[in-house]
């Protein structure tokens, strides 16, 4: 295979949106030999993640967002409906031409849904096809969400999948590198949803007071326990506890509305603000603005099990973190000393933060304590080294390419 491209990373989401595809991509782009390409939808989601449509340079990546119909953001079948069959189906398609039609070394697969289109450019081309499992296979349970529809057939879908060889599965922790496993994956990582290390910033300490400010900064949606949170704060001002709550991120107009409403219901609108998303750019200042984060995953989506991004985005910002009491979260947290494993209710959730609010002088010595922890523990550079690794030996090695002689002519 004669090529100018090292790796081919290839997701729904758009480029900037899809986190772990382009920490890998912009991580690898200057230490690979050739070309890094990335093939994007130019919007996805209900959250309003979108990018300009066409070709750009980004990260040091060559990057292409391909154009697609509006979104419905409704939590209705008929919206399902609708953005599956306008928007989807053909932007996958579209997606899958400007795949195989691009040779290259490996191909990196960003939503697992779309790992036939990695198996067609490795018949086609010999690549090495790197998939990326961001959930637990067949975990997703959101209403209305089209991943769910995917999620039921899923763990089907892999077990055959599983028996192709050329293959490496990127899981976000040892729990669902094991469920991959069991599927019959016999080569996966884990690579863990920690940030780049230029996400870091400065230590900057704890607000004096007199209030404990909690921020919850990321996507909305139902299962991040945001009702749970609201409540547990108007429960620890009714009891007389100094607690103030920031949320910042996207939302569907539906879901935001229904925050508002219910902090409106609360009384709660002096001490509860709703913002909007920020800048990426602007995330680390948000969780320093507070004296504690949150990441409060519930188990009513068993995709949520996993170790969230937002967990580790708080702790490099020198931030503890209140987490949801799922088993990755306490034993990290348990490990590392970062935070609180609490159940996702309010009563828990308000007894936590009275107690919390009582002293925050200790809360800055425990936020000089997850700074540190953070630039030793939690760097992307660090955690993907042996994914890098990797990625070079499939340069070098040419990874799969017996197989591609027969089938380089065909379906173009």
């Amino acid at each position: 295979m004669a090529t100018d491209t090292t790796l081919l990373l290839f997701d729904i989401s758009p480029y900037r949106h899809s986190t772990r595809t382009r920490k890998i991509a912009m991580t690898v782009a200057s230490g690979l030999p050739g070309i890094v390409r990335a093939v994007t939808l130019s919007r996805a989601g209900r959250f309003g993640a979108a990018d300009e449509t066409g070709r750009s340079w980004i990260d040091g990546v060559d990057v292409e967002h391909l154009p697609v119909r509006r979104i419905d953001d409704r939590r209705r079948l008929v919206a399902s409906v609708r953005n599956l069959v306008g928007v989807y189906l053909p932007g996958v398609w579209r997606l899958r031409r400007r795949v195989l039609a691009t040779p290259a070394k490996t191909v990196f697969v960003g939503h697992i849904s779309l790992f036939w289109i990695g198996l067609a450019h490795r018949r086609r081309w010999g690549s090495h096809v790197v998939l990326n499992g961001r959930e637990r296979p067949g975990g997703i349970r959101t209403k209305g969400s089209l991943a769910t529809w995917f999620s039921r057939v899923e763990p089907q879908l892999l077990r055959r999948v599983a028996r192709q060889r050329g293959l490496t599965v990127v899981a976000v922790c040892e729990s669902n590198a094991v469920a991959f496993r069991k599927l019959g994956f016999d080569d996966v990582m884990v690579v863990r949803n920690v940030p780049l290390a230029s996400f870091a910033p400065e230590f900057v300490p704890p607000p004096s007071g007199p209030e404990l400010v909690v921020a919850c900064v990321g996507t909305l949606y139902p299962g991040r326990g945001l009702e749970a949170l609201i409540d547990a704060v108007a429960d620890a001002r009714s009891a007389g506890a100094r607690v103030r709550l920031e949320i910042t991120g996207p939302a569907s107009e539906d879901y935001r509305q229904a925050l508002r409403s219910r902090i409106v219901r609360l009384g709660a609108q002096s001490y509860v603000s709703l913002d909007g998303p920020c800048s990426a750019a602007d995330v680390p200042s948000r969780y320093q603005r507070a004296h504690v984060s949150t990441a409060l995953y519930q188990p009513v989506d068993p995709a949520n099990d996993g170790l969230s991004n937002k967990l580790f985005e708080a702790v490099v910002a020198g931030r503890p973190v209140i987490a949801g009491n799922l088993p990755e979260n306490r034993a990290l947290i348990e490990k590392y000393r970062v935070g609180w494993a609490v159940p996702v209710e309010p009563a828990p959730l308000s007894e936590l933060l009275a107690r919390l609010a009582e002293d925050l002088t200790e809360l800055r010595a425990l936020a000089r304590h997850c700074f540190v922890t953070g630039r030793a523990e939690f760097v992307w550079e660090a955690e993907t080294a042996l994914l890098q690794k990797r990625l070079l030996e499939n340069f070098r090695g040419g990874a799969g390419q017996s197989g591609a002689t027969a089938e380089k002519g065909r379906g173009r």
